[in-house]
């Protein structure tokens, strides 16, 4: 379920091209002026007042204003420049500061005219200095990833007041394996939900493993199994894996809708003090496998937060005699319209979605896949090796890690033979 991060559709609009590229100009060149004159009136403030104590105190500036400034200032980037410096109404404060205690007048109208400037390119393109700073974000790639970073921490804390839970920690793992039946292939999945924070009592916690079909199969018989290889819903307590749990185990109620299986958090206590976890896991015996890597229709495995989480994280491990030479590249879809998408589908391509998290390939074997918000993990991985007799030494380890990720986003890694961006 981890892939390629692509950030536009191959069907781009020209003048659209073009209008972002005469933008980008405008920006970079007030930037650099903004950077040539702000720099010129501090350097001529009277006494010459250094570091951004004194020169807060002799324009009017709190200490952190004057920082900012002079960090601003620092920036060989004029995107960077415009990013990082005070909103137009301190600056016209601080040029007017300056031009009291006897700056040079030439050098403050100077630097006046382009503050205005930098007041009419907020007005005029992003309408707020934070849609400006959504708007620089894309052309500053070190920049970006903090700022999609802070604004899903917003849209976290909004969501969980809203839906009424919260968790700590997600993860999805999925471990692939050749089957014993040629052509065929074993997968265990493993969803651990910890920290479940239950701010109302009615609100709803649920997780769903899919078995999606491949060229039309409708197989009625590709059901979940629990690890010692039952049919999933006919004994519930072993999917549960609740050893591997921090806080008290969850409750927990399932239900099947053809190869699908839904799991929903039975009734709980709510508030800080009732926090549960919830680990369970899943075995898929003789999956057909007709899907090919590096081809227009790769093998993709995904995972779709489905609740406000602080931290997720999605782990591929796939046996060395699978997929040999081929490694995943991370895809980001919008699931909000059509559902989980097929990876590498063109229909999907404008549901693809910027994804600042890279791929992390942490080799083979288990022991670098240990987990500092889960100090359980690697004994939960050892226990699913020791119950299928499979050596996890033989599988490689893919990752992708991100706070806060986005509700309904699906995150998928797939064999489509592109370098992640």
């Amino acid at each position: 379920m981890t892939s390629l991060t692509i950030t536009t559709s191959p069907h781009v609009d020209r003048n659209q091209e073009s209008a972002g590229q005469e933008l980008r100009s405008r920006v970079e060149q007030l930037g650099a002026n903004l950077a040539e004159y702000l720099s010129a009136l501090v350097a001529q403030v009277p006494n010459r007042p250094s570091g951004p104590q004194a020169l807060g105190r002799a324009l009017n500036m709190t200490t952190v204003t004057a920082s900012r400034l002079l960090k601003a200032l620092g920036q060989p980037n004029p995107i960077a420049v415009l990013q990082l410096l005070p909103g137009p109404n301190p600056l016209r404060k601080m040029v007017d500061a300056a031009a009291a205690i006897g700056t040079p007048t030439e050098v403050c109208e100077a630097a006046r005219v382009h503050v205005i400037a930098f007041d009419d390119l907020i007005r005029d393109e992003a309408g707020d200095r934070g849609s400006l700073r959504a708007m620089l974000s894309a052309w500053l790639p070190e920049d970006r990833a903090e700022f999609e970073g802070q604004r899903r921490q917003t849209i976290f804390k909004a969501l969980s007041e809203l839906e009424g839970v919260a968790c700590e920690f997600e993860l999805s793992t999925i471990l692939f394996a050749p089957s014993e039946v040629t052509g065929k292939v074993n997968l265990v999945s493993l969803k651990c939900l910890l920290g479940i924070d239950r701010i109302r009592p009615d609100a709803p916690v649920k997780l769903g493993t899919r078995r999606l079909s491949t060229d039309g199969d409708q197989e009625d018989d590709r059901v979940p199994l629990n690890l010692d290889g039952a049919p999933a819903l006919s004994d519930l307590d072993a999917v549960r894996l609740d050893g591997f749990c921090n806080a008290p185990p969850a409750p927990l109620v399932a239900r099947q809708y053809g190869h699908h299986v839904e799991y929903a958090l039975g009734p709980t206590g709510f508030g800080r003090d009732s926090k549960v976890d919830l680990v369970i896991g899943e075995l898929t015996r003789d999956e057909p496998m007709t899907r090919k890597p590096n081809t227009d229709r790769p093998p993709y495995f995904f995972t779709v937060p489905e609740m406000p989480t602080r931290n997720v994280v999605f782990d591929l491990m796939v046996h060395k005699d699978l997929f040999e030479g081929a490694t995943p590249s991370l895809l980001y879809y919008d699931t909000s319209s059509q559902g989980p998408a097929i990876a590498a589908d063109p229909a999907r391509e404008l549901d693809l979605r910027y994804c600042p998290e890279p791929l992390q390939e942490l080799g083979s074997g288990i022991q670098r896949s240990r987990l500092l918000e889960f100090p359980r993990y690697v004994s939960l991985l050892e226990h699913v090796g020791e119950k299928l007799e499979w050596d996890l030494e033989d599988f490689e380890v893919y990752r992708v890690q991100m706070s806060y990720p986005m509700v309904g986003r699906q995150i998928t890694l797939a064999f489509t033979g592109q370098p992640s961006e």
